[in-house]
């Protein structure tokens, strides 16, 4: 269902797109109209039933509701393009709050996951911005508590998983993009996650003497990260090597957590 709710979210995203390109100040384009509408039908037919069909709870999609309802009252009228950028605005931000509701549950049943308050603290941040990172956050402090398990890939895996969501929520491709002398790195597709932290950091006018410990600590996460993968490959035996990958690991979660702290401006 979370997979579900971060479609709609991403299809808003290419609407509030559209939507800006339009020059002038009142939106008339009729294809934007149409497919605005088949968003808002599309929501009320096939995620309202699949939701409720999942066993939840008919109540917590009252604002999204109400939010796609005026969206589509936009559509029936000449209507300032001002005004349909914050009909999505309202519906993405409900949005979140439904995919937290669905979460928290969830995550409130095996809260107590470790005596340690930093990253009990950095937990509890995640959940309330980003609670698809706090899934992937809380489950590697899980796997390296698990004394059982055999392989730290995945555990490596989630972490940088978390701090890329992180990166990608405060720092979105498009706006990073759109900075003034922008130059995509060597072989990169899109903005990597050091040129996002800069760019968060830059957008809190932070100094430079502030920006480059917090570079250089996403620098080691990657590295590292590599490492350990091409590491894993290159193992022949799995058992062997089980502490010393528990080890790399815990390097990681140590630095992913320092980067975490500093990016969601958590005070200790």
């Amino acid at each position: 269902m979370n997979e579900a709710i971060q479609q709609l979210i991403k299809n808003i995203e290419t609407k509030k797109r559209s939507i800006n390109k339009i020059r002038s100040k009142q939106l008339n384009n009729a294809l934007i109209k149409d497919d605005v509408r088949s968003f808002v039908f599309n929501y009320f037919k096939e995620f309202r039933s699949a939701y409720l069909s999942a066993g939840l709870i008919e109540e917590n999609l009252n604002n999204v509701d109400s939010a796609m309802q005026e969206l589509l009252r936009c559509t029936q009228k000449s209507t300032l393009k001002s005004v349909y950028l914050r009909c999505l605005k309202t519906i993405s931000q409900a949005l979140y709050n439904l995919e937290l509701k669905s979460i928290v549950p969830i995550i409130n049943e095996k809260r107590n996951i470790t005596d340690d308050l930093r990253y009990q603290k950095i937990l509890d941040t995640l959940i309330k911005i980003k609670p698809s990172a706090a899934l992937s956050y809380e489950q590697a402090l899980r796997d390296l508590q698990d004394t059982n398990r055999k392989s730290q890939r995945g555990t490596a895996v989630e972490f940088r998983e978390a701090l890329r969501e992180v990166l990608d929520t405060l720092a979105p491709d498009e706006d990073v993009r759109a900075q003034q002398g922008f130059k995509l790195e060597l072989d990169a597709k899109g903005p990597t996650m050091k040129q996002k932290t800069v760019f968060i950091l830059k957008a809190r006018q932070a100094a430079q003497n502030q920006i480059k410990p917090l570079t250089d600590a996403i620098n080691i996460v990657e590295e590292l990260i590599g490492k350990f993968i091409r590491s894993v490959y290159e193992r022949s035996s799995v058992a062997t090597h089980t502490y010393t990958s528990k080890e790399e690991v815990m390097k990681i979660r140590d630095y992913v957590s320092l980067a975490l702290i500093d990016l969601l401006e958590i005070k200790l």
